[in-house]
């Protein structure tokens, strides 16, 4: 009872200090630009020449974000604005007294800020929220890059950078600085159809050399996100939203090699659609995909309870799906992932049957996001996905006959969303997400719903805030008793500022179960944290920034209610004026963790000793030739097994020319007298537990050419080479969580492999259009016996089933207003 007090004094405490959280927005010292139209479009060349710049207003006296926020900008630049009936035109002058000394680096399409070069850039919110909007970016060196803004965006990240939108940029170096010119087409916005309308804009000029990024509107870094400080145009008046409709059909072909074997050939066809269906939303599909070129994934030997969560690299999944990210309940690798039932196959093996093929993809019929915001900031998004039904092909040795097991049914995925946008950069939104199978008696088979809701609330000064999110998950059995769950967390605190503070209560139910379209490693929690930072944000000394932390985190079951572990947690960043960056982290855990996971029994645990770890990284100024990456941490266990774990990585990069650049990416990690589980005697309950020396090292090579901005060529090689060495000594699981010596005589090494190579050349020989070809190699390679040298590990490594293909995919872009003008 008596904590529960002391959470309600600090919620109210929090409350009220913050209790201007929901008044106007105060625009005092926000800049004004009327916007002018024109009836003479500019030509996008990087010449600003043409007479009808000189009618537009400028955008000047930039304010510093970075070194010195709040100062005036050492160098001079000018912005123009022009708009008609078809797009928005920019016109930027950065002037500069050493043109010579301008960074322009080549890289390619949505490089951002992994460029080295000068940038320019603009911010747009045509719903003027301070939530919402784009970014576009254009380098010295005339490489684009753009992004989708999120609430949360700030200058070094957090939008949606795979979004990729259709629009013109030009740039020039002359005797007094850069120019670059952009042509936005309205078609690339969505905007309300009033009459007349005032968006929120920013311009941003970043100076690589001197790391100088500076802002046309001022922006606060201690308070709030980049999208809170937007200036605005105003007067754009009778702005038609036009017909958005846009078609991306593309043809591939494959030829695939499987251990030097007779290549077989496919080809494949399809097309993207955008169309839009009113001023504000989008529908996006895909028809018949083809995701066969995306990077490989990097595959793991999983000693662990978990599932291992990768990246997604599907197109389709990545763009535009900022809507969707909301409550995080969306992870879209669970469409068109392994089928459901693929790994129990060989339970329904007959005598003298084998396997004679079980897909591990489920194959994607169609996806479908419709996607936009309404005038009064009402975000809705809505997403569809179908997988056809998949099945394995059991062959009789004998009779030489097979049949078909089915291993996933047909299945549909889909996600609404509602976001309703607040004063303040708050919001509040709604969620659902639904996986559905066709009902039988299987009582395996079921409908998965999720529901949750999240809000945030800041004040004025985006200096205090609250957020909560709840989420219902059910699960709806064809023959069987029905499954609910639910989780909450509660954040609430100073967020803005140079010392900021903040409490986290979070409980996750022991029967919540997200998974079905959405990704968590564990439920079954109650945890609550204090986080206590001081930051600074002006260079002093020789110090350029500093980010520092510490975190208190005490753990229980969420049910029974039982203490699980504690931990002090100590995070420091600090930005050296010479762009050096350190970072230094610790850990202790004081007690030890009672882990209800590792064991892969309900209700039985594993008592892990106490730890404390240590972990230092430090990287060298990434615009210079040379860069270096290196981090290493060590983890020290306290008990009779005496375990200990440590890892090194290192990651130079060599620039060799403006074009060129080749780095490699090197890591090893051991862990010595590590205790893991083993096996269950589900007979009679024991639980198996091994030590265990893990030793795993990767290497990736990675290389890149890029010939102009629209052409480049890729290379990345990685090998991953990891094992479990089991020492002999095994243990059984003791009800009180710790280990009894006992004797085991299975054997449980596993030597693992990962070999892949991926070289892509990509031509974006139009404006959303592309040509790329792409070459891949594959070798996975798992075996109970360690090799303890390389050559004899790699001689195994070549020896095993390997995977050649080659691939061109050609895509082109069609735009109805294009065509309505050629037409």
């Amino acid at each position: 009872m008596r904590f529960r007090l002391i959470i309600l004094f600090i919620f109210s405490t929090i409350v009220l200090t913050g209790s201007s959280f929901l008044s106007a927005q105060s625009v005092t010292g926000r800049k004004s630009m009327e916007a002018v139209r024109t009836t003479e479009s500019p030509v996008i060349d990087g010449q600003i020449n043409e007479s009808v710049w000189q009618k537009a207003n400028v955008a000047d006296d930039f304010i510093q974000y970075s070194p010195y926020g709040g100062e005036r900008s050492t160098l001079n630049t000018e912005v123009r604005l022009l708009y008609d009936d078809e797009a928005i035109y920019i016109a930027a002058i950065m002037y500069d007294t050493s043109p010579d000394s301008i960074f322009r680096d080549l890289g390619r399409r949505d490089s951002d800020n992994d460029l080295n070069a000068d940038f320019f850039y603009v911010d747009i919110s045509t719903f003027n929220d301070g939530l919402n909007g784009e970014t576009f970016k254009i380098s010295a060196s005339g490489v684009q890059s753009d992004m989708k803004a999120r609430s949360s965006a700030s200058m070094w990240g957090h939008g949606d950078r795979s979004w990729d939108a259709v629009w013109y940029s030009s740039v020039e170096i002359n005797d007094s600085g850069w120019v670059a010119e952009i042509k936005i087409p309205f078609s690339a916005l969505r905007f309300a159809s009033d009459a007349a309308q005032t968006w929120g804009v920013n311009f941003w000029r970043e100076i690589r050399r001197s790391r100088e990024v500076s802002s046309w509107n001022y922006v606060d870094r201690e308070a709030g996100s980049t999208f809170n400080h937007l200036g605005q145009i105003t007067d754009l008046t009778d702005i038609i939203p036009p017909v958005r409709l846009s078609l991306t059909p593309y043809v591939s072909g494959y030829m695939e090699r499987f251990n030097g074997n007779r290549p077989d050939y496919s080809m494949s066809g399809g097309m993207d659609i955008k169309y839009g269906i009113n001023e504000s939303f989008t529908l996006d599909a895909t028809l018949i995909p083809d995701f066969g070129q995306v990077q490989s994934d990097d595959h793991v030997l999983n000693l662990s309870p978990y599932e291992v969560k990768y990246n997604e690299r599907r197109p389709f999944f990545m763009e535009g799906t900022e809507l969707f990210n909301r409550g995080d309940l969306f992870y879209s690798r669970r469409i068109g992932s392994a089928p459901r039932y693929s790994r129990s196959v060989a339970d329904s093996l007959e005598t003298h049957e084998v396997i004679a093929n079980n897909p591990q993809e489920s194959s994607l019929m169609n996806a479908t996001k419709i996607s936009g915001r309404t005038k009064s900031g009402l975000g809705i998004g809505f997403f569809n996905a179908f997988t056809r039904s998949m099945s394995a092909t059991l062959e009789d040795t004998l009779s030489l006959t097979d049949r078909k097991v089915v291993t996933g049914p047909l299945t549909n995925y889909n996600m609404l969303v509602l976001d309703q946008t607040l004063r303040n950069g708050s919001f509040v939104s709604l969620m659902n997400t639904n996986v559905m199978e066709p009902w039988d008696k299987n009582a395996d088979r079921y409908t998965a719903n999720v529901t949750g809701a999240e809000f945030k609330l800041q004040n004025s000064a985006k200096t205090y805030s609250v957020s909560a999110r709840g989420t219902i998950s059910q699960k709806y059995y064809s023959d069987g008793e029905n499954s609910y769950g639910h989780s909450y967390d509660l954040t609430a605190g100073k967020t803005g500022g140079r010392f900021r503070g903040s409490y986290t209560l979070a409980a996750l139910s022991d029967t919540y179960d997200p998974n079905d379209m959405g990704y968590l490693r564990r439920n079954n929690e109650f945890n609550n944290s204090v986080d206590i930072s001081y930051n600074t944000f002006s260079p002093f000394w020789i110090i350029y920034t500093t980010r520092n932390s510490v975190t208190f985190n005490y753990k229980q079951l969420y049910y029974p209610r039982l203490f699980t572990g504690s931990s002090v947690s100590f995070n420091s960043m600090t930005m050296f004026r010479n762009y050096w960056m350190l970072i230094i982290r610790s850990e202790f855990t004081p007690g030890g963790e009672d882990d209800f996971y590792e064991p892969r029994v309900p209700g039985r645990y594993y008592h892990r000793p106490r730890e404390l770890m240590g972990y230092i990284k430090f990287d060298t100024d990434k615009s210079k030739r040379l860069y270096f990456d290196f981090s290493a941490s060590i983890t020290k266990g306290y008990s009779d097994l005496d375990p200990i774990a440590f890892s090194i990585s290192a990651e130079p990069e060599v620039k060799l020319s403006s074009r060129a650049t080749v780095g490699v990416d090197l890591s090893y990690n051991r862990q010595i007298n590590d205790a893991g589980y083993v096996a269950t005697d589900y007979t009679n309950g024991d639980i198996w537990f091994g030590k265990r020396d893990n030793s795993t090292i990767s290497t990736t090579l990675n290389g890149a050419y890029i010939f102009t901005a629209d052409i480049s060529l890729t290379f990345r090689l990685r090998h991953y080479w990891s094992r479990a060495d089991y020492n002999g000594e095994y243990y059984l699981l003791g009800n009180d969580g710790l280990l009894n010596p006992a004797a085991y005589s299975e054997n449980h090494d596993y030597n693992y492999n990962a070999f892949n190579i991926d070289m892509v050349y990509t031509w974006r020989f139009a404006p959303g259009s592309e040509l790329s070809v792409v070459w891949k190699n594959s070798i996975y390679a798992g075996a109970d016996r360690i090799y303890y040298e390389l050559g004899e590990n790699l001689t195994h490594l070549f020896d095993s089933d390997k995977m050649n293909s080659i691939s061109l995919k050609v895509l082109y872009y069609l735009d109805y207003q294009n065509l309505k003008k050629r037409f």
